[in-house]
């Protein structure tokens, strides 16, 4: 979600309506299990299949080669069903949809921003972190070239994108580099980047997986990135996050949930060429294949990178939270730090990865 988007990195949107259909439609043909398939009775055995426990994820946005296709690829190659789940999606455009987690409409989904479930917590919403998916933030600011804007300071005076509401990373970048947000003009965007092109805003709030490749080649406009690292804020990338309650009472199933999403990670990153056909083949005709190929590349970076490098895709650390945490607090991005086990729960990843890998069945 932006803000609370889940794991946004689309400049491409696809109508609510069609999505609801399409997720129906593919949910009807996964109806029957494939051999061999969790959830399927051995040949000649009288004893009953074992019932699918219901799994419900929540998408922010379409479907694209980022950091949640591992979800669809696990759902498409039947890692889901391997390990007990009726794995299903639903898609929200709403920047507090991460609410609907919380409320228990959905098990899980995802987050781009640190400083969202931080504060869903604060009030009290139900959620915990529970691995990385990428160990980077995606987010970016994106000025034209040659626009004579190369740090937070200059946005004074200029025209700011915000997409739905202002990200973690423009406001610490903002406080870092002592900028004065009262001059600066915040314009609302949505999420085809053209503001940029036609001058309706100086400074763009971008998804870097995605919309710089629009910039470029549908919008023949050149952009240099300010990246949030490099003004006091190295954000980390997607977290998978679930309903606390849920976790407490059916920890098998979530231990399943983050086996299986991780297991669709490491396919991700093994076969490109079949993972971005997957992408093409669920996010429907409205991105061209270049851009994912070009989103899987930024990715797949981030899954493997740093940490994750040896621990496995997924890993992350109390301490790596804990610092987003000090450093939210520090530039008064979240009013309240809570403790870091209240926001992150590591316990599952310990049961799923060893020695770097899934464990797997």
């Amino acid at each position: 979600m932006s803000g609370a988007r889940v794991d946004p990195t689309s400049g491409a949107r696809v109508g609510r309506r069609a999505l609801l259909k399409s997720a129906a439609a593919l949910a009807l043909a996964a109806g029957c299990a494939p051999a061999g398939s969790g959830g399927a009775a051995s040949p000649g055995s009288s004893q009953a299949p074992k019932a699918l426990v219901p799994f419900k994820w929540l998408f922010g946005f379409s479907i694209q080669a980022g950091a949640t296709l591992p979800v669809v690829i696990a759902r498409e190659l039947g890692y889901y069903r391997e390990q007990g789940l009726d794995f299903s999606w639903d898609f929200t455009t709403d920047s507090t949809g991460i609410r609907l987690i919380g409320t228990g409409q959905y098990q899980a989904g995802s987050v781009s921003d640190a400083a969202a479930p931080v504060n869903f917590i604060a009030e009290g919403v139900p959620l915990r972190a529970i691995a990385l998916v990428t160990q980077r933030g995606s987010r970016a600011l994106a000025v034209k070239k040659g626009s004579g804007i190369t740090r937070p300071k200059d946005f004074e005076g200029k025209k700011v994108g915000i997409k739905s509401t202002p990200w973690t990373e423009y406001l610490v970048m903002l406080s870092s580099d002592k900028a004065d947000r009262s001059k600066i003009k915040e314009v609302p965007v949505g999420f085809s980047s053209v503001e940029l092109k036609d001058g309706l805003v100086d400074v763009l709030p971008v998804f870097s997986g995605n919309e710089p490749w629009v910039l470029k080649n549908q919008l023949n406009t050149d952009v240099d990135l300010l990246l949030p690292d490099q003004f006091g804020y190295p954000p980390l990338g997607t977290s998978l996050v679930v309903n606390a309650n849920y976790a407490r009472s059916n920890a098998a199933e979530v231990s399943a949930f983050l086996k299986a999403t991780l297991k669709g990670a490491e396919y991700m990153v093994a076969n490109k060429d079949r993972s971005i056909q997957i992408a093409v083949q669920y996010a429907g005709p409205g991105l061209l294949r270049a851009q994912h190929e070009f989103q899987y590349a930024v990715a797949v970076k981030d899954m493997v990178s740093g940490i994750a490098a040896t621990k496995g895709i997924g890993y992350v650390t109390p301490k790596q939270w804990q610092d987003q945490l000090d450093l939210l607090l520090d530039q008064g991005v979240i009013k309240a730090k809570p403790k870091v086990e209240d926001v992150l729960d590591v316990s599952f990843l310990d049961k799923v990865l060893k020695d770097g890998k899934v464990v797997w069945p």
